[in-house]
Order: C-alpha cells, then sequence, then structure tokens
C-alpha cells in the first residue's frame, strides 16, 4: 500500500499530464503542437531575451532539443535569436509580434481549459494547493544518489 506521500508526488504527475493532454487537445485544432505552445509560455513567463541555455534549464530540456524547437518556431516567425551582448557564442531568444498575438489567443483557449478542469473546486482549495506546492519548491535541492 502506497503512502500518502507516495500516493501525492505521483498525483502531481497525473494532474501535470491531464493539464498539459487538454491544453494540447484544445490548441489541436488551431495547429499547434505541444512543443510549441509550451516553448512559447516558457518564453513569455521568463521574460524577453532569455538565454538559449536559461530556458533549457527552466523548461528542463537539453539543449539540442531546444535548438530544435527553436528552429521550428523561428521557422514560423514566432521567435527570433539574438547574439548575447557579451558573449557572441550565446543566443538570447526574443518572442515576435506574430507570437504575442498567437500567445493572445492561446491564453484564451488555455483560459477556457482551466476553467473547465477546475469548474468545481473552490478558490479556497486552490490556495491551499498552491502553498503546498510553494513550500515544494522552497524546499531545498537533493541529491539523490541512484
Amino acid at each position: 500500500m502506497r503512502s500518502s506521500r507516495q500516493q501525492f508526488v505521483i498525483s502531481l504527475f497525473n494532474v501535470r499530464n491531464r493539464v498539459r493532454f487538454a491544453m494540447d487537445d484544445a490548441f489541436r485544432p488551431m495547429g499547434i503542437t505541444d512543443a510549441t505552445w509550451r516553448t512559447l509560455f516558457y518564453l513569455e513567463q521568463t521574460g524577453d531575451g532569455v538565454f538559449q541555455k536559461d530556458l533549457a534549464t527552466v523548461m528542463g530540456i537539453e539543449g539540442p532539443s531546444l535548438v530544435r524547437l527553436l528552429d521550428s518556431l523561428e521557422d514560423k516567425q514566432l521567435i527570433e535569436r539574438r547574439p548575447g551582448q557579451t558573449d557572441r557564442r550565446s543566443k538570447s531568444v526574443h518572442l515576435t509580434r506574430k507570437a504575442l498575438k498567437l500567445l493572445d489567443k492561446l491564453h484564451d483557449v488555455a483560459d477556457q481549459v482551466r476553467g473547465e478542469l477546475l469548474e468545481d473546486i473552490s478558490d479556497e482549495e486552490i490556495e491551499h494547493c498552491l502553498l503546498v506546492f510553494q513550500r515544494i519548491m522552497d524546499t531545498k535541492d537533493h541529491k539523490v544518489a541512484p
């Protein structure tokens, strides 16, 4: 039998997937892939001009995988990459006007998805979850040996 702590972590993964799949389903008719919407949302959250290596860290993916995603977004004119001011080898990533317009549409759809997923959950319950999530985020990183 699983402990409540084990079940909690399993549930976090399951909820994350539930939200992600619901967003995928909602964005698919717009021709927007998981890789596109997630990258655009991360870029928007981290701020204009984030360095590629920092974006990869925030997204939890390897640099080469991110480069392929960014190549695709650049081909679609949703981002532009600029050389770093102090290190020309590093690239900063910037959302284009086209991306900002698309993000407005994506946020409208995402609001609908959130409304459906959270329809029967009170604001008080959500606030409590947010407190728990913040406590987890505030926990120092622990390196566990395999």
